[in-house]
């Protein structure tokens, strides 16, 4: 049986776990059936499924339950994971709307992993009104992270549709039920040559070095390039970062892609500025209604992959924090967009400064402090380094289907904290924009009416650049 190590942040998502705050991440996906879909349809794919009773890296491992594994958590590897707890099936209750899809998930997302076995499931939901079928695939954070798993899922669906045999998500690269013997040359990293060997400390050093050179520039006196820079821990206070539960609510907003690229061109900035100021217009009309918008600007923490391009791997971590304005302080639009662009700029260039290594010290310096209090459960007791989460993540541009299953519409569902009750995913896909909240239902009265407003944030942003 293999062991690993788990990163630095991949074990802050572990001790930051309580019973509200659950670390699952997920991905809601919405297919089409195939024309000549009988009414066993489902209980075949289930049955497809099952017999993929291996798994590959990630979702081969659990986490180790000896003793010493509690204070230093590691991973070991599973053979064949329990399909019983693994893959579980549901059917809506009439009338199938999106109200009641809404609700199963939410209510699927408030339930923790049990960490005896690997920290993912798949839920395949039937019974939705216009006969499609949702399959909602939830994993632990310290296994996954969202970039990777979007890569992976990605992997497994097919541009064709009509190719069938297409394997298990989890069980990738895996053909049959036996786990395949595997080469002890294989599985040993090659040695490394001698200037590496001699290097390896120098380099680890710098990049503590640059991580510590960079924190000090965001806490310290900005330079004049860094005027628009957004300093850790300067947000408002704001109903967004109150204590929380484990109840959670789930709305979803769809976009054309299109409209998004046009309005970037036409305010001078990206398609991730676009979708700032599309967050900032729902959010501040929705916390003015509710009498908690902050008279300073709501500040963004936006995640950020520094994962290869090219890379396969899906486990762990490889994920920063930026920081921006949402300029919610500003009525005026298109005043409102300006800062959103010179805040973005400004938080890229200070990325772009420091290697993927020197970004991962910088990282587990930045968030060791809002990691802490998440371990002690002080959250949402002390100054929040930012009021939400809102991330960009890039899915494919083609239609995609699975086992003859054509892919509609595909969000990512993510996760609020204690002091961070609101999130916002945003995953592009087959040229639309999926935009997902998760959030606590019981500190956020009537959240899930964030996800319309943002729609009506966007027709606003296309009055103001016409």
């Amino acid at each position: 049986m293999s062991t690993s190590t788990l990163n630095p942040i991949d074990v802050a998502f572990l001790w930051g776990e309580s019973d509200s705050n659950l670390m699952n991440i997920a991905h809601l996906d919405i297919f089409r059936l195939p024309p000549e879909a009988g009414p066993n349809f489902v209980s075949d794919l289930l049955d497809d499924l099952r017999t993929y009773t291996g798994a590959t890296s990630p979702f081969d491992r659990r986490l180790d339950s000896a003793v010493i594994s509690r204070a230093l958590p590691r991973w070991v590897s599973v053979d064949t994971p329990d399909l019983d707890y693994h893959l579980q099936r549901h059917v809506l209750p009439a009338p199938g709307g999106q109200r009641e899809l809404g609700t199963l998930v939410s209510r699927l997302h408030g339930i923790p992993m049990d960490r005896s076995h690997p920290l993912w499931q798949l839920h395949v939901i039937e019974g939705l009104d216009d006969g499609r079928l949702a399959l909602y695939i939830k994993g632990h954070h310290a296994l996954l992270d969202g970039v990777a798993t979007v890569r992976l899922a990605r992997k497994v669906m097919s541009n064709d549709p009509d190719e069938h045999g297409r394997p298990a998500i989890w069980a990738y690269q895996k053909t049959g039920k036996r786990r395949a013997p595997e080469s002890r040359e294989a599985g040993r990293p090659a040695l490394p040559s001698l200037v590496r060997l001699l290097t390896a400390p120098i380099r680890g050093v710098t990049d503590q070095v640059t991580g510590l050179q960079a924190i000090s520039r965001m806490y310290g006196g900005p330079t004049e390039s860094d005027a628009a820079l957004i300093k850790p821990y300067t947000a408002p206070p704001s109903i967004l970062n109150g204590p929380i539960t484990a109840e959670r609510r789930i709305a979803t907003q769809s976009f054309d892609l299109d409209r998004i690229s046009t309005l970037a061109q036409r305010c001078g900035g990206t398609i991730n500025d676009v979708i700032l100021a599309i967050c900032a217009g729902g959010l501040r009309r929705y916390l003015a209604e509710i009498g908690e918008l902050p008279e300073r600007s709501l500040i963004a923490g936006m995640p950020m992959s520094f994962r290869p391009k090219d890379s396969d791997t899906a486990e762990g971590n490889a994920t920063t924090m930026a920081l921006a304005t949402l300029a919610t302080d500003i009525e005026d639009v298109r005043e409102r967009v300006s800062a959103i662009v010179g805040s973005t700029v400004a938080a890229k260039e200070h990325m772009s400064r420091m290697s993927s290594a020197a970004v991962m010290a910088y990282t587990a310096m930045l968030m060791a402090p809002f990691g802490a209090s998440l371990v002690l459960g002080v959250s949402s007791r002390i100054k929040p380094m930012f009021n939400v989460v809102i991330s960009n993540m890039p899915g494919p541009a083609e239609q995609l289907h699975y086992n003859g299953m054509a892919l509609e519409e595909w969000h990512a569902v993510s996760i609020p904290l204690d002091g961070q009750a609101l999130n916002i995913t945003i995953l592009s896909y087959a040229n639309r924009l999926n935009l997902c909240v998760t959030a606590c239902a019981t500190s956020l009265p009537h959240v899930q009416r964030v996800a319309p407003y943002c729609g009506d944030a966007l027709a606003e942003l296309e009055r103001a650049y016409p």
